[in-house]
């Protein structure tokens, strides 16, 4: 009997970047997920992007992409004008736009889950678990596996240890899921060594910061709203859970 197939896109391996980005009264993880052609169009795009400005502003070819110094103009951002910092950060969400992947963000506000329960779970677990279920879902829709890589954090094997309960016991929730489209465990890396993870950093800082402050300048906000406009798009799932 020949196997039915979803012609939606094609099955395969996916590949889902995530990071975190928080304040201490919310918490956020973002994932861009992608099969290997859109992967490599990021990583292309990002260092033909960074080329541009070699030798530039103490920046080189290979310096990182990464949200808050980027958006503060510290570390090696230190001595980027603002108008080449938010040139920087739109050509490398225009990247991640065109490439093909999709993006999928949770949040948490944490304040509110405090001030609702006695004993929380940790939100990074809560978030964890929202996120893991939407990126199973997207690959579900797509008849693919997903294999899940993060920006290396302190507490990786807490996460690890999350990822392998959740596959035998469900997430916790009311979409308890036991993810049976991704694979493995959570892999961690660097962000330095990785295009991609630089890329869900670039999301995830943009989409907490937006959902939570304010930006009194005009100018900063019609800034934020060109970065995201070339994000919006293709972002598959967003929702900050409000206990």
């Amino acid at each position: 009997m020949q196997r039915r197939v979803d012609r939606r896109t094609p099955s395969g391996l996916l590949l889902a970047y995530v990071d975190e980005s928080y304040s201490p009264h919310w918490f956020s993880l973002g994932a861009v997920l992608g099969d290997g052609a859109a992967v490599r169009r990021i990583e292309t795009g990002f260092d033909a992007l960074m080329a541009l400005y070699h030798g530039r502003f103490d920046l080189d070819a290979g310096t990182e992409l990464h949200g808050y110094p980027m958006f503060q103009g510290v570390g090696p951002w230190r001595r980027v004008p603002a108008r080449v910092r938010i040139n920087v950060y739109a050509g490398a969400m225009r990247v991640v736009g065109e490439s093909g992947a999709r993006v999928i963000l949770r949040g948490i506000d944490v304040a509110r889950q405090k001030a609702r329960y006695a004993h929380p779970h940790p939100p990074h677990e809560v978030a964890l678990g929202h996120l893991l279920e939407r990126i199973d879902s997207a690959s579900d829709a797509r008849g693919a596996h997903t294999l899940v890589l993060a920006d290396e954090v302190h507490n990786s094997e807490r996460h690890r240890t999350n990822f392998r309960d959740f596959r035998t016991g469900g997430t916790p929730g009311y979409r308890s899921s036991t993810l049976s489209r991704l694979l493995d465990t959570i892999h961690f890396a660097p962000s330095h060594h990785s295009r991609l993870l630089q890329a869900a950093d670039l999301v995830t800082f943009l989409y907490r910061r937006r959902c939570t402050h304010v930006e009194s300048d005009e100018r900063a906000r019609a800034a934020n709203d060109l970065i995201w406009s070339h994000i919006e798009p293709v972002i598959e799932h967003e929702h900050c859970w409000e206990p």
